[in-house]
């Protein structure tokens, strides 16, 4: 009798041990799961993010034609390299999502595209001829563009190597104008608005905003 029950604890005992066993791999493996969701939605932030930003490349283009500014072929070209960069972008994403684990080099072709962008829309701004009203319009919208570029290399897998060249307090030239980038999380929505909201400005400063400057909303987004 003794026996028995000395036995019936250590029963429950073992049974709570393979429950708890249990319990701790099921929180595991969610975790992991969350962790790569996390991961892919920062992906497919930027998916529907890079449209938005072609449209912020072209809108800005409207902003300087309406207000007399002739790019030069210098400048074009750097907006050819923009979008090509853009279009990388996308083909590194979708390579990087393809498969799991990722493609080896796929994380570094996103981060390389991701440079190629800002590089070169700092060269197309650096090289404007801007000054007043126009000049504070043109800062202020780079300031948005490049703040969510940086807040997404900032989510980037912490294998990343070259999100440093766009981390807090980075800073940009729009002519001989100096201008600083602070990293902040935008959903598109909230990119479109906050783009938007400076347009706003222009005909208080004198500057001239075509209609087609401005970035269409959704009926969603609009709510």
């Amino acid at each position: 009798m003794q026996i028995q029950l000395d036995r019936r604890p250590f029963i429950q005992r073992a049974a709570l041990t393979v429950v708890g066993l249990r319990l701790a791999q099921g929180a595991a493996l969610l975790g992991v799961a969350e962790m790569e969701a996390g991961c892919g939605s920062v992906f497919n932030d930027i998916l529907n993010w890079i449209p938005v930003g072609e449209a912020a490349v072209n809108s800005i283009l409207a902003v300087l034609a309406a207000n007399g500014v002739i790019l030069i072929p210098g400048l074009q070209v750097y907006v050819s390299l923009i979008e090509a960069g853009l279009t990388a972008l996308t083909g590194a994403i979708k390579e990087y999502q393809s498969t799991v684990p990722a493609p080896v080099g796929a994380l570094a072709k996103i981060e390389t595209a991701f440079k190629d962008v800002v590089d070169n829309f700092k060269n197309f701004l650096a090289s404007l001829n801007v000054s007043g009203g126009l000049l504070a319009i043109i800062v202020g919208i780079a300031q948005v563009v490049l703040s969510t570029i940086a807040a997404f290399m900032n989510q980037l897998p912490a294998a990343s190597s070259l999100k440093r060249t766009v981390v807090l307090g980075h800073t940009f030239l729009v002519g001989s104008t100096t201008a600083v980038v602070i990293p902040k999380d935008r959903t598109r929505r909230a990119f479109k608005r906050d783009f938007n909201s400076v347009l706003d400005g222009g005909p208080s400063a004198g500057v001239v905003i075509p209609p087609s400057a401005r970035l269409k909303l959704s009926f969603w987004e609009k709510l």
